[in-house]
């Protein structure tokens, strides 16, 4: 039977049976990740199933489970959808990608096709799909 845990005035959630057995088990986190993957997924299908009651429940099994392992999903840091310095990186790889675009757009101008095409498979094996348009190429991640 699963277990019911509260902290501090706040409930944490309830630790599944298996995941507990798993951190008993000599700490066995690779056991209990996969525990808390299996919840994740099942909660996923849950919401695409529309399934309010097993998603409340899975919520709450990996709301206990990461308050186990002391994360705390309610912290700011998972609610902002980005990490100090992504927008930075953001700003870097779409620099590196326009210039290599600039370079792919040269070759052309220079009818060097072959050069142009080694540039576009390079973005391409990088997971970068390069479309080009009347007003130049544009670029995204994977498609």
């Amino acid at each position: 039977m699963d277990r019911a845990i509260e902290l501090v005035g706040r409930s944490a959630g309830v630790i599944p049976d298996a995941f507990a057995a798993a951190m008993d088990d000599d700490l066995g986190t690779p056991g209990a990740v996969a525990v808390l993957y299996q919840a994740v997924r099942d909660g996923n299908t849950a919401i695409a199933a529309e399934d309010k009651a097993t998603v409340e429940a899975r919520l709450a099994e990996v709301l206990g489970m990461l308050d186990v392992l002391g994360l705390d999903a309610t912290d700011a840091v998972w609610q902002t959808g980005a990490r100090a310095g992504e927008e930075k990186l953001a700003g870097v790889v779409d620099g590196l990608v326009a210039a290599v675009l600039e370079q792919r757009q040269a070759a052309r101008g220079r009818k060097d096709f072959a050069a142009a095409d080694t540039l576009r498979n390079s973005l391409t094996e990088l997971g970068i799909t390069v479309t080009d348009t009347p007003t130049g190429p544009r670029w995204s991640l994977g498609n």
